[in-house]
């Protein structure tokens, strides 16, 4: 594989510094000329001399994320120019391949096509047009725009069935596939630009595009290969987990041959229907697919079984094993917490002595409800959705209770196992108004980001034990990690790792 760092800019010479200053980075380094037009082959010739790694020229117009409409004459005279100047490959548009013709060796082309608007269905048949116009030695570049999830697995489903194929998507969506890639057979991907204190940032020249930074703090220790194995968390909005972040470290520290990547379908079940290769070895799952994993996998272990809720996918031959990590994370959290909230005389010491109330009817609050449970708690769930709240109350043989009586509650424990605080929802930031907190209980929110959540401010005014978020997400990602990795993990490196993303996010 091989990162080709692109840089665009509207002055030439600032182009060519960032693109120098950044070449220690990038396998290859592409000019693009969008902005900037031709700047003259003395200036091409110099700016290859002093480039220690190999350059791709490419002055595209909105065809391929550029802006200016050019004379396919003038765009001609350019790419060939930088041929002679030294360029290993000039990137040409394949509409305009038949009349660039040949460049001065050894130059190559890189004869690409973009498809601004989706990712079609016959990837093949988009994949014949540009062969009809293909030369000896030339690069084929197909990129698509993903509008789903799903549209960069097929796209990555295809180009493993083709050879020496660029190919990745374009847009937020696609994001994953210039990981990925790579690990299907393309030989190249593309990111942006750095950022590098105290400079400013470049363009990314595509959307989707990662930096350059972030992309090789992503890479295992001996880069992607077609053997490295893919993990990921999966989840629909996916963008505020801090998993890939958590669990990329960890997989990385291990020197493990892996990625860890999120992925954000429409469908849990479309997901898994193109997530068929080998590579894809295990996903943690989240919100709102949690019980959506339950039904869809082949076998499960026993907290899974009794929550109807998997948190963890695990590739089997057969299909895939659901696991649940949160109802052994809730159980250590609540464990470890009456320690410190037992300190205060006339508080229960344990779950076994306290009323629990759960918020909430998905998976989370199955997984906190059960894990109450085998400490032997009294449980009680309230959930908006009454008929919800009763179901889950029956198969997990608790109490259910009516929203609106949550005041009349004497419960011990509260935990918040809905979304509503998040800093990723907007609207209301505390699941319950704070007047109904009871003075001097447990609290635990589900909730990481923020750290301090509404739900907890709230909850240390009146006199509680507030407990984050951040202990249930680090105990059930240990675990995950273990499922995933089959070795223990390393937990203050986790904690090192989370902490570091919600510093990074200030």
């Amino acid at each position: 594989m091989a990162i080709v760092v692109s840089h665009i800019d509207s002055d030439f010479d600032a182009l060519c510094a960032r693109a120098l200053r950044q070449q220690p980075l990038a396998d290859l380094i592409e000019l693009r000329l969008d902005h900037v037009g031709h700047p003259g082959k003395e200036r091409l010739r110099a700016f290859v001399k002093q480039a220690k790694k190999p350059v791709i020229v490419a002055c595209h117009g909105r065809e391929a994320f550029g802006e200016r409409v050019r004379d396919p004459g003038e765009l001609c005279e350019l790419l060939h120019d930088a041929a002679e100047a030294g360029a290993r490959f000039v990137d040409v548009d394949w509409s305009l391949a038949l009349e660039l013709g040949e460049v001065k060796a050894p130059c190559h082309r890189i004869v690409s096509r973009h498809v601004l608007e989706e990712t079609p269905e016959d990837l093949e048949a988009l994949h014949e047009e540009v062969r009809e116009v293909l030369g000896e030695g030339d690069v084929t570049k197909i990129v698509t725009h993903a509008r789903s999830c799903e549209d960069g697995l097929r796209l990555l489903r295809w180009l493993s069935t083709t050879k020496g194929v660029v190919a990745f998507c374009s847009g937020a969506a696609g994001s994953f596939t210039r990981l990925l890639a790579p690990i299907f057979g393309s030989p190249f991907t593309y990111c942006a630009s750095a950022r590098m204190p105290g400079e400013a940032e470049g363009e990314p020249t595509a959307p989707g595009q990662w930096r350059v930074n972030d992309f090789l703090a992503a890479l295992p220790p001996g880069g992607i290969s077609q053997e490295t194995a893919i993990f990921g968390v999966v989840g629909n909005p996916i963008a505020p987990s801090l998993s890939p972040r958590v669990q990329g470290m960890a997989l990385k520290a291990a020197k493990l041959d892996a990625v860890y990547v999120a992925f954000e379908p429409l469908t849990l079940a479309g997901f898994l229907r193109l997530a068929e290769a080998p590579n894809f070895r295990g996903f943690s799952v989240t919100a709102p697919f949690k019980e959506e994993a339950f039904r869809l996998a082949g076998s499960h272990d026993e907290a899974s079984r009794k929550t109807r809720a998997v948190n963890t996918l695990l590739r089997e031959r057969a299909g895939w094993k659901g696991a649940n990590t949160d109802v052994a994370a809730v159980r250590e959290t609540l464990a470890q917490a009456f320690h410190l909230h037992a300190r205060t005389a006339g508080r229960p010491r344990s779950a076994a002595e306290a009323h629990v109330l759960v918020l909430g009817t998905g998976g989370a609050a199955r997984a906190a409800a059960h894990a109450a449970r085998t400490l032997d708690a009294r449980v009680t769930v309230a959930g908006r959705n009454a008929q919800r709240a009763e179901l889950l109350a029956h198969e997990l043989g608790c109490a259910h209770a009516v929203w609106d009586s949550i005041p009349a509650l004497a419960y011990d424990v509260l935990v918040n196992a809905t979304p509503v605080g998040s800093a990723a929802l907007a609207g209301a930031t505390l699941p319950i108004p704070a007047e109904w907190l009871r003075p001097g209980t447990l609290v635990l929110d589900a909730v990481y980001r923020p750290i301090r959540t509404a739900l907890l401010g709230a909850a240390h005014a009146r006199g509680c034990t507030a407990v984050p978020g951040a202990e249930w997400f680090l105990r059930q990602a240990a675990l995950q990690f273990r499922l995933f990795a089959l070795q223990e993990p390393d937990l203050d490196l986790l904690r090192h790792a989370f902490e570091g993303a919600m510093a990074g996010e200030r």
